[in-house]
């Protein structure tokens, strides 16, 4: 048997299936670096790299020594992650004229994807937004972007707090993906605010928010969208949501902003062999249990 084989092929143990082979283009999971330490990653790549697609070099990593960050990427890279910095980078630049220049800068330090957001601003006008998707995949670049915004005031994709304007929603969506973006994050506050992050607010909102979530991913196609759930909220609110998600669309839905240590949880999540408590039975190792009921095939919608 390979060296690569895993501890369940070893066992000769099935586990349930889903998009496995790299590059995928769906059952895509991003984690946010924070500034792991480089040998960190590299062991926990060393184990878990096969279920990793997307890494985040997130804000803090702003301070950190540039020979650093450079080896950072290409240990990523090297288990085929793909390796983009975090939105914020291109809000600062863009607000101070840099934007451009800073896409070449990111290339020559070695990443592959670039987030186009305007986390920071209202977007009244997505034509800069558009315009910066075309130069950077010009520039070899691949783009994702993103829709909403962190906080409800001034975000034109929400009517209140927890309702989705979907006409707003869906339209910023399409621009996005008609001018290049190969797929497009859901900001992760928006959606803990819609779904609900814990048991009894996901119930709650379930004709509501998880109904207007299903809309927009409907019309927009549920595999374009990056579905955030904040790596920034404690462990069990992000157990919760990506449960929640799996529930929605599946093992194969595009999970992001998850923790890297967290990589083997979250995929256990997706295979229903990990226990989820707060949603009764459904969370009940689902896919174990579907096996006996003869339902193994869409144990996620038990």
């Amino acid at each position: 048997m390979s060296e690569h084989a895993t501890l369940s092929e070893y066992l000769n143990l099935s586990l349930p299936s889903r998009a496995e082979d790299k590059p995928r283009d769906t059952g895509l999971t991003m984690v946010m670096d924070q500034g792991w330490p480089a040998d960190f990653v590299a062991g926990m790549l060393e184990q878990f790299g096969r279920y990793l697609d997307i890494v985040k070099l997130w804000d803090p990593q702003l301070l950190s020594p540039v020979a650093a960050v450079r080896r950072k990427i290409d240990i990523y890279r090297s288990y085929d992650v793909r390796v983009q910095p975090g939105g914020l980078f291109m809000e600062i630049a863009k607000k101070q004229g840099k934007d451009r220049d800073l896409v070449k800068l990111f290339v020559d330090l070695g990443f592959d994807m670039v987030e186009i957001s305007s986390t920071t601003s209202t977007r009244t006008d997505m034509s800069a937004d558009l315009e910066m998707v075309t130069y950077a995949k010009a520039n070899g670049l691949t783009v994702v972007g993103e829709v909403g915004r962190k906080f409800a005031d001034g975000d034109e994709t929400r009517l209140t707090e927890d309702t989705i304007d979907i006409e707003t929603t869906v339209r910023e969506f399409k621009e996005l993906l008609d001018a290049g973006a190969w797929k497009v994050y859901w900001e992760g506050h928006l959606l803990r605010q819609v779904l609900g992050d814990d048991p009894e607010m996901i119930k709650q909102h379930a004709a509501t928010g998880t109904a207007q979530v299903r809309e927009v991913a409907r019309i927009v196609g549920e595999s374009n969208i990056m579905f955030e759930a904040s790596g920034l909220r404690p462990r069990a609110n992000r157990q919760w949501l990506q449960f929640w998600l799996v529930r929605l669309f599946g093992p194969d839905v595009n999970i992001a902003n998850a923790r890297i240590e967290e990589l083997a949880n979250l995929e256990a999540i997706r295979r229903g062999n990990h226990p989820i408590h707060g949603f009764g039975s459904a969370g009940n190792y689902p896919w174990v249990r579907a096996m006996g009921d003869g339902g193994s095939g869409t144990w996620w919608r038990t």
